[in-house]
């Protein structure tokens, strides 16, 4: 891995100081190599996606430790819970893994239904310039371009391998490859691409699932090609995801997609589009479930769907009821749409895409809402937006944006996770540059102890002080502070009951100058996967408080955010 690439840290690291009020070392930083399955494996970047599921149990009891493994008698180890890994053979961009077109996203950017977005870089840059709105698109455009080019002329090298902790016959890697959740058990669900064995100048297909049980999915009818599918989570009774089918608009031959789910058997449902029309004008219909919880003969999935009105995607709770418990046959499907976080809003259409990505047991749901270009926040900024609906099981439900702490009005980021305990992880802006006409904010990893129905619990209150932490913060101070200076977390993508997260995070070999925010590194700095597992016996009473270097610090590598547009010296961009 080379990591060489050179940029400044200038003052906008004392904003993220002031907002990272408080510091607690509340986890051990663990780094999984992508090597310890003993793969030979070409990389430039790993990537912590997700965590084993499960908690901690109290012997003589039939309950887990209350602050799972932050519990002093609960004995937590890191080789406990199994890490999903991620490499990528490309460099970070904008604090993001470079897939060129994702592999996890139903249509292109998670918001291009019409496909116009991907046939030559030029395409990539307006995209940039119509929906980030940087002034460094066209670095940006060549970074994401690089690998999405390599795939239209045929150059099937792998990008993305994926594994599964100290279990090598976890994951057959095949092209390109993806896990976005692990059961209880560890074992992986995702999707990967396949070329085929017979040519291998043809793409079998460029998603397929991987998961305990594979769906067996029929075409709608005799003329449908179904030419994709993906997975997101189980819940070890039912699986969910998309299904998508070949379609063709002016922008050539794409598909639409159904979100789906399937069952121990493999029988699948599919649930229609509110829309009722695979195509409005160029954009093609799409769905998608990435979560669900059961209660009784109730299912609750979360996701997106299309919408009339230009089939438009909106973040949906999927409301399914069984006609028998366990199986998905006969079941019927009713949508809810998110207030709050449609495309469109008093007829302004203020989003580009809205989706749900998690739900937990007590039925909080997570999610996303990309800000248009075309409607900026007051910030200068077009984020994805983080919300947080209550209760998917009410009959309405809408979207609550957080704005306080660490939080603030046209923060983007990504949710990565949430658990039984309500505590959410993912990835938030860490400062509030303007980011038209300039260039992609610092991100950093964090967690939230949500207050469902505006009541902080008391482990929050215990472990958290009931508020929202940049993750770099509790890492710092105790017995772990020395390794834990050598990380600084730029994503949390999974946290499970135990309170055990996956992560990504910057790492400099021997360790930062100091335990400061923004310190210097003066040997190599790269990407590595992650995770956090907590610290036996710490509270939020371990509060320490990290400095900022108030010195503009250079940094070698990765720093904060590192590449984040990658070749920017060669276009004549300066890194903050």
């Amino acid at each position: 891995m080379n990591c060489s690439n050179k940029f400044k840290l200038t003052a906008v690291a004392m904003m993220v100081g002031t907002a990272m009020n408080a510091n607690a070392a509340l986890y051990q930083v663990v780094e999984v190599d992508p090597g310890v399955n003993g793969d030979n494996i070409d990389y430039s970047t790993a990537y912590g996606v997700a965590i084993q599921q499960g908690d901690v149990e109290n012997p003589g009891t039939d309950a887990p430790f209350a602050l799972g493994c932050f519990d002093g008698s609960a004995g937590c180890t890191p080789e406990q819970f199994k890490l999903a890994i991620e490499t990528r053979t490309t460099p970070l961009s904008a604090s993001e893994a470079v897939d060129g077109v994702s592999y996890r996203e139903e249509v292109p950017f998670a918001m291009d239904s019409g496909f116009y977005y991907i046939e030559e870089q030029d395409d990539f840059e307006r995209y940039c310039y119509n929906e980030r709105r940087y002034s460094t698109c066209e670095s940006w455009a060549s970074v994401h371009w690089q690998p999405w080019g390599k795939e239209l002329s045929k150059d099937f090298t792998t990008n993305a391998f994926a594994l599964v902790e100290g279990d090598e016959g976890a994951y057959e890697n095949k092209y390109n490859n993806i896990i976005n959740s692990l059961t209880i058990d560890g074992k992986p669900v995702g999707n990967q691409s396949v070329v085929s064995s017979s040519d291998p100048s043809k793409l079998e297909t460029r998603n397929t699932v991987v998961a305990p049980v594979i769906p067996n999915i029929e075409p709608s009818d005799d003329n449908a090609i179904v030419v994709a599918s993906r997975a997101w989570h189980t819940n070890g009774t039912f699986t969910v995801g998309s299904v998508s089918e070949q379609a063709s608009n002016d922008n050539g031959t794409h598909h639409t997609s159904k979100a789906a789910i399937w069952d121990k058997t493999g029988e699948v449902s599919q649930v229609d589009w509110p829309s009722g029309s695979s195509r409005d004008g160029e954009r093609l219909a799409q769905g998608s479930m990435r979560d669900l919880a059961v209660e009784g003969s109730t299912v609750y999935g979360v996701g997106y769907n299309t919408y009339s009105d230009d089939n438009y995607m909106n973040a949906t709770v999927f409301v399914g009821t069984l006609a028998t418990e366990g199986s998905v046959v006969g079941s019927t499907w009713a949508n809810k749409i998110v207030d709050g976080a449609q495309q469109r809003i008093s007829g302004d259409t203020v989003h580009s895409n809205s989706r749900l990505t998690d739900v937990n047991s007590n039925f909080v749901a997570i999610g996303e809402a990309k800000r248009s270009g075309a409607y900026l926040m007051p910030t200068g900024s077009a984020p994805n937006r983080l919300f947080v609906v209550d209760d998917v099981t009410a009959n309405s439900v809408s979207a609550f944006y957080p704005t306080s702490g660490i939080f603030f009005s046209g923060a983007g980021g990504q949710m990565g996770g949430i658990n039984a305990y309500n505590e959410i992880v993912g990835q938030l802006d860490a400062e509030t540059t303007r980011e038209e006409e300039g260039k992609p904010r610092r991100k950093r990893g964090f967690i939230y102890p949500y207050a469902q129905s505006g009541t902080t619990s008391d482990r929050a209150k215990e472990l958290f002080d009931g508020k929202a932490w940049f993750l770099d913060n509790l890492t710092n101070g105790g017995d772990h502070s020395s390794e834990n200076n050598a990380f600084r977390i730029i994503n949390a993508t999974d946290i499970n009951d135990a309170g055990v997260i996956s992560g990504t995070a910057m790492m400099c070999n021997g360790g930062y100058n100091t335990t400061a925010h923004n310190s210097s590194c003066d040997g190599e700095e790269k990407i590595v996967a992650v995770k956090l597992l907590p610290i036996a016996g710490a509270t939020a009473d371990d509060i320490q408080t990290r400095s900022v270097e108030e010195e503009a610090a250079e940094r070698q590598g990765a720093g904060l955010g590192w590449l984040a547009l990658t070749m920017l010296g060669l276009f004549g961009f300066r890194r903050k």
